[in-house]
């Protein structure tokens, strides 16, 4: 037996990642298919995984939301900008599964790819200083 090739691998991620989209379409409305099919393939496919932390967004600043799997409850989406410990900054999707954002603190976020894994609040002296000043510092333009 030939053993699979990368490429023979990645395609059937990507085919199993539309169809899975594509049921979560029929079951959810598209706009939330999307956000759903980014966050499995970003979970899945073999990206970068990092530690960044983000200001708490405000809570109606989410960019979608959605019902719940058991249709009782909503998720919401939020686009946050992010730092790692040397302050690199990059944008990072979150799910809050339930509830809005508080708006309040901080968050540390496990992202893989651009979607937030795992995040908890935290204080802000937990936030590394690069990360802090990158996160709050103002720009003139």
């Amino acid at each position: 037996m030939r053993p699979r090739t990368s490429v023979g691998r990645a395609a059937v991620v990507v085919c199993i990642l539309t169809a899975i989209a594509l049921a979560a379409s029929v079951l959810q409305g598209c706009s939330s298919a999307v956000t759903v099919g980014k966050s499995l393939a970003d979970s899945l496919l073999p990206l970068p995984q990092r530690t960044v932390w983000a200001p708490c967004p405000d809570p109606d600043s989410y960019f979608d939301s959605y019902r719940d799997a058991s249709g009782s409850g909503t998720n919401y989406v939020y686009e946050v900008n992010a730092a790692d410990e040397n302050g690199r900054d990059m944008t990072v999707d979150i799910i809050l599964f339930g509830r809005k954002a508080s708006g309040e603190g901080w968050i540390k976020i496990e992202a893989k790819g651009t979607s937030g894994l795992h995040y908890d609040s935290i204080a802000e002296d937990e936030v590394p200083q690069a990360a802090r000043e990158a996160l709050t510092t103002d720009f003139d333009l």
